[in-house]
């Protein structure tokens, strides 16, 4: 389920390396590959969920670590285009049985779904040697977004 363009969701900056010298870093939105398979979506919590502060404080375990939180009108509203193919920024609601306010930031070009490093959806495009450029392109559209509300979850959990 897309979520409203209203809806605010919250990246939490885990490791902390995706910080340096306060600044964060493209890094903070990378999809990864994982020995069960390739990320399909950035992973959030949606700050309007009813279990939003139980499920950041089960996550957040006291370390009062570094968050952003990212509208989702704007996320969607991203225009980008590589190589001729429009790159297609998507939130939505990715409840697990355990984490009933989690989401995730669905990243797609020219139609197909990025994942992981993005190198199947590039390939598939002919977009050849210059992908980590691109993937870098991508991500910083997410930064330039999320910099701008930088908090920690204890403050944010203070200022609801």
């Amino acid at each position: 389920m897309e979520l409203a363009a209203i809806e605010n969701v919250v990246r939490v900056v885990f490791p902390l390396t995706m910080i340096r010298e306060g600044e964060l870093l493209p890094a903070a939105f990378k999809l990864r590959e994982r020995q069960d398979g390739s990320e399909k979506y950035i992973s959030v919590f949606r700050q309007f969920a009813e279990s939003f502060d139980t499920d950041i404080k089960s996550f957040d375990k006291g370390r009062n670590l570094p968050c952003c939180i990212v509208n989702v009108g704007e996320v969607n509203s991203i225009e980008l285009s590589i190589a001729d193919n429009a790159v297609v920024y998507r939130v939505k609601a990715v409840p697990t049985a355990t984490v009933r306010s989690h989401g995730g930031i669905f990243i797609s070009i020219g139609g197909l779904p990025l994942e992981g490093c993005g190198s199947k959806a590039f390939e598939s495009l002919n977009i050849g040697e210059e992908a980590s450029f691109h993937l870098l392109a991508i991500r910083r559209k997410l930064v330039g977004i999320a910099k701008r509300r930088m908090t920690t979850v204890e403050r944010l959990l203070a200022d609801e």
